[in-house]
C-alpha cells in the first residue's frame, strides 16, 4: 500500500514477526499439552462377543499375546514377576480392576495364571476384553 506525501511515495508495511511468534507459541503449547493414546506394544487378536463394551483406560490392563508374552500397562512382564509387577501397578494406579486383553489363540492356562496372580495381590474385579461381533445384515 502506498501513501502520497508530497512528491514522495512512502511505503507502509505491517510487521508480521509478533504474529508469527504468537503462532509458534500456540503450536508449542498444543504439542506439549497433547496426550497421546498409549497402546500396548503387543499385537493381539481379541475374541469376538456379541455384548462387548469398551473398557475404561484408567484401570490396570494386561495384554497377553498368542505366544504368551505379557504387557502390563506398557511394562513387559513374565509369569515369574507378574505378582510383583501387579502389586506395584496396583499401588500406583490404586485400581482394583484388571482388564485382561488376551489373544484369541493365547493358551488358556496363561490367562488362568494371570487371574490367580491378580486375586493373590488383592485385585477383586477381573474383566476380559473382547471385540464386538459384527452382525451379519445380509441374512436378515
Amino acid at each position: 500500500m502506498a501513501k502520497k506525501k508530497g512528491s514522495q511515495l512512502a511505503e507502509i508495511a505491517m510487521d508480521n514477526t509478533p504474529m508469527i511468534d504468537c503462532v509458534f507459541q500456540l503450536l508449542i503449547f498444543f504439542m506439549v499439552t497433547t496426550v497421546f493414546a498409549v497402546q500396548s506394544g503387543l499385537k493381539v487378536d481379541l475374541p469376538q462377543a456379541s455384548t462387548s463394551d469398551a473398557p475404561p483406560e484408567k484401570d490396570l490392563s494386561i495384554t497377553i499375546s498368542e505366544k504368551g508374552e505379557m504387557d502390563l500397562n506398557g511394562t513387559m512382564v513374565s509369569i515369574d514377576n507378574l505378582e510383583e509387577q501387579l502389586r506395584i501397578q496396583k499401588d500406583i494406579f490404586g485400581s482394583k480392576v484388571l482388564i485382561i486383553k488376551a489373544d484369541s489363540k493365547a493358551r488358556h492356562g496363561i490367562v488362568v495364571d494371570v487371574m490367580d496372580a491378580a486375586k493373590i495381590v488383592g485385585i477383586d474385579q477381573l474383566a476380559i476384553a473382547t471385540d464386538k461381533e459384527e452382525e451379519n445384515q445380509s441374512g436378515s
